[in-house]
């Protein structure tokens, strides 16, 4: 057996790494170590602000109110329309 170390430089392309790697039929193991466990990484993209901001909030009661997301988003456009 043979061991490769590997560096990645933020956790999520290290999370992916880490999926492919468990996907080869010859990969026996993989060991994640984070060298820096008190530091948190601010997401650089809009979409992952926005998916973390949604994480750390109870998903399922954030729209609950929201049964037709159609009316709701035509609903929103017209109160942006009257306030011009």
């Amino acid at each position: 057996m043979t061991t490769i170390t590997v560096q990645v430089d933020n956790e999520q392309n290290a999370a992916l790494l880490e999926k492919m790697l468990k996907a080869l039929s010859f990969v026996e193991d993989v060991d994640i170590k984070n060298n820096q466990p008190n530091i948190v990484e601010e997401p650089k993209g809009s979409y992952q602000k926005l998916k973390k901001a949604i994480d750390n909030t109870e998903g399922n009661i954030m729209f609950k109110d929201i049964k037709d997301p159609s009316k709701w988003q035509s609903d929103l456009r017209d109160e942006w329309e009257r306030n011009i």
